[in-house]
């Protein structure tokens, strides 16, 4: 989903994904009504209309409150196939839990949360809290189209499709960081729909939007890896390009570059038995090639993972965490390497 412009006041520490996942959620918790209020007929008239022009459908308007009802489900039920097919991997978990719990289900963390912000947009569902916990709700109309449309044998198909462009796309943007959302449409519009079609444009295009962290920029939406803090600077430097985008034959997972593993690996060792409860050290590990990636400098790195440290940093610590900041490749360069090269 489309994120808010944020101002971080704690430096790199603030920068982390778990941190903005974690500040991002209890802002849109806070924001949240109860579950009721968003209701197609709690809504108020203005709010009604507000729906109508933000949602992912193009509803016909009528004269009457009644008219205007009928009409967004005529439209909703009567496209649910084709959204069904074309749900992010975490809005097709968050409808199967709802199904099976009878309409509603609890919503567990910051990624669920956008993903039920999307589904408000493309099923109507109402988002909304219970006793002081976020839930997402699927209207009755909505119920039973929607878990006829996950039976059918072609949902299936277009799911595996979908999965493999996913893990392709997620490689991607590990890769380079960010990137125009132009291409992928296209590969989704070859690979995974098979053809240009208007609806199909618009189901890739929101696919993608409820998939990644986007933004818009000048030229159009930019796709975000979700550890990304800043991509302003991504994006002034022209490397969104990714050159032409193809499906591999055989399914390529990427969250890591083969020379980063044994990076990833030393400090994984080096500060494994030392951390603070709750901290994992490949979790830890992870959180600083991120940042690295994003061209934090060496000395925020080191005091990041000292806030996860039982000890101070030890030379060993400090050497293995030296050779993540020299050795990874970035998708933005840290002024201090520049000045080096």
């Amino acid at each position: 989903m489309f994120r808010q412009e944020e101002v971080f006041m704690g430096g790199w520490q603030d920068k982390t994904m778990e941190s903005m996942r974690k500040r991002r959620f209890e802002n849109q918790v806070s924001q949240l009504p109860p579950l009721g209020a968003g209701r197609l007929e709690a809504l108020t008239p203005p709010a009604f209309r507000r729906k109508i022009e933000q949602c992912w459908q193009d509803i016909a308007c009528k004269p009457m409150r009644s008219q205007q009802l009928s009409q967004v489900w005529r439209c909703v039920v009567g496209s649910v196939k084709e959204q069904a097919d074309c749900l992010s991997h975490e809005e097709h978990e968050l409808v199967e839990r709802a199904l099976l719990l009878g309409g509603s289900a609890q919503i567990e963390d910051a990624v669920e949360l956008e993903a039920a912000r999307a589904l408000s947009l493309r099923l109507w569902a109402s988002v909304g809290l219970v006793s002081g916990k976020p839930y997402i709700e699927l209207e009755t109309p909505i119920l039973r189209p929607a878990a006829q449309a996950f039976s059918r044998p072609e949902h299936e198909r277009v799911r595996q499709r979908f999965a493999d462009f996913n893990e392709y796309l997620s490689g991607l943007l590990y890769r380079v960081g960010a990137v125009d959302d132009r291409q992928p449409q296209q590969v989704i519009l070859r690979d995974v729909l098979g053809g240009k079609k208007e609806k199909n444009i618009q189901l890739a295009r929101r696919y993608l939007w409820a998939s990644c962290d986007c933004m818009d920029y000048s030229e159009g939406v930019m796709l975000l890896h979700p550890a990304l803090a800043d991509p302003s600077c991504l994006i002034r430097s022209g490397r969104r390009n990714p050159g032409l985008m193809y499906l591999p034959e055989k399914r390529i997972t990427m969250d890591i570059l083969p020379e980063e593993i044994p990076l990833q690996r030393d400090l994984e060792r080096a500060i494994s038995g030392v951390l603070r409860d709750g901290c994992r050290a490949e979790q830890v590990a992870q959180t600083l090639r991120y940042l690295c990636k994003q061209g934090a400098p060496l000395r925020a790195m080191e005091e990041v993972l000292q806030s996860s440290l039982i000890v101070v940093v030890s030379s060993f610590m400090h050497g293995a965490l030296e050779r993540m900041y020299y050795m990874t490749p970035k998708w933005i360069e840290p002024v201090e390497c520049g000045s080096l090269q």
